[in-house]
């Protein structure tokens, strides 16, 4: 069965200077490019519209922002700094997603951190773990939390980015984060 998502398309009307207004329709993830490119004050939102895609591939969106916004060294460091990898566009589509809301409202019990935990445990093959609390951890600063990262099991590595996530979102830390992860993989 082939994976459906929904995107929000957005029409916006830059405003380049006085005698140059350009209209264009964009997913939502590239509005704050946008915004930082041309300033938020000169990019007003016309309209949305949610569209839904089969099989679509982030790989080849993140690739077309790459090659879009790579002209010059402005345009890709805005873009780099909303969508930096693959992975934080997979993440801002997930998080869009209207079945991810629905799942969220049948089983508000769980958070999404112990949710990626069980199911990073489930992936191994052992049973979840007991969630484990990782405020006190997360209050640290970022250096701090990046020596303890190699401490953490697997399933603790997942959660402790997905609460991260939910919490600060440091580019950083979730980049240390992300790091960790990879190293493991080899």
């Amino acid at each position: 069965m082939a994976k459906i998502i929904t995107l929000t398309l957005v029409t916006l009307l830059i405003d380049r200077d006085a005698s140059t207004k350009l209209p264009t329709t964009v997913p939502e993830y590239e509005q704050s490019i946008l915004e930082e490119i041309y300033g938020e004050e000169l990019v007003t939102e016309l309209e949305t519209r949610d569209v839904q895609f089969e099989d679509f591939d982030v790989g080849t969106a993140f690739a077309g922002l790459v090659k879009k916004y790579g002209g010059n060294a402005d345009s890709d460091a805005a873009r780099a700094r909303y969508f930096n990898r693959e992975r934080d566009l997979a993440k801002f589509i997930d998080s869009r997603q209207p079945s991810a809301a629905k799942a969220e409202a049948k089983a508000p019990a769980l958070t999404a951190a112990e949710k990626k935990a069980a199911k990073a445990a489930a992936k191994s093959g052992k049973d979840a773990p007991p969630a484990t609390d990782f405020t006190e951890l997360l209050a640290g600063d970022v250096a701090s939390i990046t020596e303890k990262l190699k401490g953490l099991s697997d399933a603790d590595l997942v959660a402790i980015e997905a609460a991260e996530t939910e919490g600060q979102a440091r580019e950083d830390l979730l980049a240390a984060i992300d790091d960790e992860s990879e190293s493991r993989k080899q």
